[in-house]
């Protein structure tokens, strides 16, 4: 006989848990695999089953088999059940396998369940081993049975009533059959979504619901998260500002919320009569909401709808309830399958936004996988390299009319080769179009810590090579062209103030002091011009103004610029049409480009400013009606090289003339973004030694 007396191993809480599942409301079969399920918390076993006396009136006993859902191969050793009905006294025996299994031996432990000194049932449990089943585990056994007795009377009455109600045994048939089916598709692998949706079909086919819907729970925000629904005529989640549906809700709103608070589930039969029900949609009547629990905590909530009172009964909750049970194993696989998904595809977007270019390779240098900037940031495209591909056997031939070294990038892979543990840095200049780039190789590692291959971070710093080479030359030009004014005016002022000299030489030196203190106020003008401009501050005042006029102005400003050796010549056409432009800025720009003219030209020359309609423009430039000036002098003229970065901010083209003219290389800058302003465009033509062109257009006035 089984021990009777309770020891230290006994688990109250345990028990209390059993009484719970066994006497609870849903279907036995479900009752009886979650017992087994709570009962190997306290004893070793890994096979069991349950013969139980399915009526309790008629004259010959009628007994079923509940198994758990993992058996051994092997049979049952049904000569110890039939000695166990016979005696009514548990049994322990150990039986050695044959060499077909990998198993040595299983002991088997068989316990008469009795009710009133009647025997109503046999339970089974099978483990591993020998003497498995020690004294503590019989006494929890024991203390278990009265429970398991009390519950399977309870079934076999209720069936001896059933079978009187032919109509009420069909249903309960049905629904035994599509809960068997259920279970099979409950081993089926699945992702979270796919998952809860087939459940959700099931349990609306199941208790003729019209609708319903599946959330998750967020305990830690307190929130319900709508995942599946089903069968609404009007779409049950509103919309936020975006258009996007709005998912998420607080649980302290609502029969589903009600349910993840307390774990416990609702049937509510007429929706009209409760004051605390919630409605999603103003047809439903009856609802019934039910949780489901994984490692003992509500993780989702189903609730099913109908817009007929009444329309759920408790055979309908027993139902899901027992569903909703028997999901808890596919949920937690569906839902580590989902957090695995979810975390693959965070890592995924970010692997493909970042800008720089990633690329993953193996210890060959074979690329396993790269992100969509890799091939953009050299330039490349996907139908050159479209399948698997070498670093650097296959990317460099591509490279190579482009690349300034490239030996250097092949030497880099072959260190990285000969060196997989370190970590390397190495740039790799482009030209046609000229860039940069900042290769980053480091060693990537398997969860074994074994070395796999390597991970090129490849970053494009043009820009920011570009940026140290404008503040280095920011600095460099303007602290000499800066120096140079404040050298004059500080020596001449030293002087006015140490000796008394006559008038005329005063004169001299304060109008020396003065033309340098008015170049050091034009740099500071220029500087504060392109900063404005950068940060889109400067507005135009624009007016029809006559560009006949404009020049006549403009002569007296330019006279202090010319020597005797150059000659301005202006060419504008008697008729010429009005411009549409800022006076101001227009004078700045035509005053900046003469200037220059003059100051490149060293040797003299005619400057000619010449204007005309615009009967063709550029291929890029914008629609509409436009004048055409122009500038051409007969200086040093601009190498090929250069012409594309003169508009940059202090770019100078670099030689022993423009080194002895100066200048702070902003004016060229300034007057492009000046033009751009106005809606016009700017070029240049030049040949060395012979000189250059500067063409720009703005807008003309026209009748409205």
């Amino acid at each position: 006989m089984l021990v009777s007396h309770t020891t230290h191993q006994l688990s109250p809480t345990l028990l209390t848990a059993l009484a719970h599942v066994l006497s609870g409301e849903y279907a036995f079969v479900a009752r009886v695999h979650k017992m087994f399920e709570l009962l190997q918390q306290a004893v070793p076993f890994y096979d069991g089953r349950l013969l139980y006396q399915s009526q309790s009136h008629g004259s010959e006993p009628l007994y079923e088999q509940i198994n758990t859902a993992s058996r051994w191969p092997m049979p049952w050793n049904e000569e110890q059940t039939r000695q166990v009905m016979h005696s009514r006294m548990a049994v322990q025996s150990a039986d050695a396998l044959d060499d077909a299994t990998d198993i040595s031996n299983v002991t088997t432990l068989s316990v008469p369940v009795v009710w009133a000194e009647q025997l109503c049932g046999v339970l089974e449990l099978r483990a591993e081993g020998s003497d498995v089943f020690a004294a503590p585990h019989q006494t929890f056994i024991a203390a278990m049975l009265p429970l398991l007795a009390a519950a399977v009377v309870a079934e076999a009455d209720k069936t001896y009533a059933l079978a009187a109600h032919p109509q009420a045994h069909t249903l309960m048939q049905r629904q035994e059959d599509a809960l068997n089916d259920l279970y099979e598709e409950f081993g089926a692998p699945y992702a979270l979504n796919e998952f809860l949706t087939m459940l959700l079909r099931w349990s609306l086919d199941a208790t003729g619901a019209e609708a319903g819907m599946i959330s998750l729970v967020d305990h830690d925000k307190k929130q319900l998260v709508a995942q599946v629904y089903q069968g609404y005529p009007q779409e049950p989640l509103s919309r936020d500002i975006y258009g996007e549906p709005r998912r998420r809700w607080s649980w302290d709103m609502g029969v589903s919320g009600e349910v993840a608070r307390s774990g416990r589930p609702l049937h509510i039969r007429d929706v009209a009569r409760n004051s605390h029900a919630s409605l999603s949609t103003p047809d439903i009547r009856s609802e019934l909401a039910v949780p489901i629990f994984v490692d003992d905590q509500v993780v989702c909530v189903m609730v099913l709808d109908s817009p007929r009172s009444l329309a759920f009964g408790d055979s309908e909750l027993s139902l899901i309830q027992v569903v909703c049970d028997a999901a808890t194993p596919p949920l937690r696989r569906a839902l580590w399958y989902q957090q695995t998904l979810e975390t693959s595809t965070q890592l995924g977007q970010v692997f493909s936004s970042i800008p720089d270019g990633l690329a993953l390779l193996d210890n060959e240098g074979r690329v396993l996988r790269h992100n969509p900037a890799w091939l953009g940031v050299w330039g490349l495209n996907g139908d050159i390299l479209n399948g698997a591909f070498h670093v650097p056997w296959d990317l460099v031939p591509h490279l190579l009319p482009r690349l300034h070294d490239p030996l250097g990038l092949s030497d880099f892979c072959a260190v990285g080769q000969s060196s997989p543990t370190e970590v390397q840095t190495t740039m790799v200049i482009l030209r046609d179009p000229h860039q940069e780039l900042h290769v980053l190789s480091t060693p990537t590692r398997d969860s074994l810590e074994q070395l796999t291959g390597r991970l090129w971070v490849v970053s494009d710093v043009t820009r920011e090579r570009e940026a140290d080479r404008l503040k280095n030359e920011f600095i460099s030009i303007v602290s000499h062209e800066l120096r140079t004014p404040l050298t004059s005016i500080l020596g001449y002022t030293e002087l006015l103030l140490a000796r008394d000299f006559g008038r005329d030489e005063q004169r001299e030196f304060v109008q020396t002091v003065y033309d340098q203190a008015n170049h050091l106020s034009k740099i500071v003008e220029d500087l504060l011009g392109v900063s404005r401009l950068e940060a889109g501050k400067v507005k135009l005042n624009l007016w029809v103004v006559s560009l006949r006029q404009l020049m006549a102005e403009m002569t007296a400003q330019l006279s202090p610029h010319l020597s005797s050796r150059h000659r301005v010549v202006i060419d504008i056409p008697q008729q010429i049409p009005p411009a549409y432009v800022d006076r101001d800025k227009i004078k700045q720009i035509l005053i900046n480009l003469l200037t220059n003219a003059v100051k490149y030209s060293p040797r003299g020359g005619e400057v000619i400013l010449k204007v005309r309609e615009a009967f063709t423009l550029p291929l890029d430039h914008p629609e509409g009606d436009f004048l055409i000036l122009s500038v051409h002098d007969q200086g040093l003229g601009i190498p090929e090289d250069d012409l594309p970065h003169i508009w940059e901010r202090f770019y100078r083209v670099d030689n022993s003339n423009t080194r002895r003219i100066g200048g702070t290389g902003l004016g060229l800058s300034i007057t492009k973004a000046l033009v751009e302003l106005h809606g016009g465009r700017i070029w240049v033509e030049s040949i060395v030694n012979e000189g250059s062109t500067f063409f720009f257009t703005i807008p003309m006035a026209v009748e409205p």
